[in-house]
């Protein structure tokens, strides 16, 4: 589903518009049931009524709980052209074009749906599901729960098949270089491995790589009683474009956000309790030195990795938050949760709430898209300035010289 916002209607202006339709509404209803002008309704809005400024419509697919979306990401086609690579419930890798909405190319990992139950770390697993999902013009990069990593490109032409530990909680592609990607999940430690790289011990079955990781973590040292800490990585960020030697940022299940620097140490260089909650997702500005965290009780926050002080939080959400995105100019972030309505905050100064739509569907992913970003107010006071320059009717040249002035005229004469 696509959301076009308009950037001229704020969030405040958008819901006193909707406010006067209710009342507008319920006036009108009260008058033709009663036919008495004078008459009066008390509205309950129990749901949340359309705003303006908001335009949605359904880019591809319709309803289908076998080809929900688990994950999606950006990735430029063989032809530049713009599209997302999508990875399905039913196991389905498959790349849909922006605009036009057609699937350009389709993969199914063929055990993705069988039934099965493993008991691992006191859990049981009944189902697989994706946790990693990337891509560039020519492979895809998928990692489900129970540890299978495929890197295969779209020609077709071989895949590169491993294994790391069961129960994997996260993969994250690098920005620059989609084939490094950082692996991580309950009682597995953070790896970073390079696919190009990789020795893999056969091209049809998942088994577990011959070759090392580009990094491996190790973990914190024990707490006061001696006691060693339990490993539970849910979502990890890489912080710089260096590819061979990273810094990644983590967050933990045990409400952690910890720093590791590939070309210093195994433990974290950073290691910072920031949240009363096990934290699920965190996103990492690329314009300041900021971390954005959302845990399980709808609480997005804000990090300073100067400092390590938690600086502001954004309200309004109910529910665990399942996505977060950040806008090309780093100025606003977009979060979608279990209420299923996506909201747009201000990522510097007072964080206000810019925008709010209701999507009627159950939100799993949110990316923003770079290539019609939101203008600021200075771009929207230009752009207006240069439709009305450009709208002005020309004159001919001779309504355009200028007339003598009177009193040149009587000067002369």
């Amino acid at each position: 589903m696509g959301i076009d916002i308009d950037p001229k209607v704020s969030l405040l202006e958008a819901q006193s518009r909707a406010a006067k339709r209710l009342r507008a509404d319920a006036k009108a209803k009260a008058v033709a049931k009663t036919g008495k002008a004078g008459t009066t309704a008390t509205v309950e809005t129990a749901a949340d009524p359309k705003l303006d400024g908001i335009n949605m419509w359904t880019v591809s697919g319709t309803v289908s709980r076998a080809r929900g979306i688990q994950l999606m990401s950006n990735i430029k086609w063989e032809t530049d052209t713009d599209a997302f690579v999508v990875g399905r419930n039913n196991g389905d890798v498959e790349v849909v074009g922006r605009n036009s909405g057609q699937s350009l190319y389709r993969f199914n990992e063929a055990k993705f749906a069988d039934k099965f139950s493993i008991k691992h770390n006191g859990r049981f697993i009944t189902e697989r599901r994706y946790v990693g999902l990337g891509g560039s013009d020519s492979h895809f990069l998928t990692c489900t729960n129970m540890g299978e990593i495929r890197y295969q490109s779209f020609s077709g032409d071989g895949a590169m098949l491993m294994k790391v530990g069961v129960d994997a909680c996260r993969m994250r592609v690098h920005q620059k270089r989609p084939s490094v990607f950082a692996v991580g999940g309950r009682e597995q430690e953070l790896t970073v491995w390079d696919a190009d790289t990789v020795e893999a011990g056969s091209q049809s079955e998942y088994t577990k790589p011959r070759s090392t990781p580009v990094f491996k973590s190790k973990n914190v040292g024990n707490d006061n009683l001696d006691l060693r800490m339990p490993v539970w990585i849910t979502d990890m960020q890489f912080m710089d474009d260096n590819a061979l030697t990273p810094l990644v940022a983590v967050s933990t299940g045990h409400r952690q956000i910890r720093i590791y620097d590939a070309k210093t140490q195994q433990r974290p260089v950073h290691d910072w309790e920031v949240s009363k909650h096990p934290i699920y997702h965190i996103l990492a500005s690329h314009v300041r030195p900021e971390l954005f965290f959302a845990d399980n009780m709808g609480n997005v926050q804000q990090l300073d990795t100067r400092m390590g002080r938690v600086v502001s939080g954004y309200k309004g959400i109910a529910g665990a938050v399942k996505a977060m995105a950040i806008s090309e100019d780093g100025s606003m972030i977009a979060a979608a949760g279990l209420d299923r309505f996506l909201r747009v905050y201000e990522a510097g100064g007072m964080r206000r709430p810019l925008h709010r739509a209701y999507i009627k569907q159950r939100v799993s992913q949110v990316v923003w898209d770079w290539d019609s970003r939101d203008l600021s107010s200075e771009e929207i006071e230009q752009k207006e300035a240069e439709d009305i320059w450009q709208n002005m009717d020309v004159l001919s040249q001779e309504h355009s010289e200028k007339r003598p002035s009177k009193r040149k005229v009587a000067a002369a004469s």
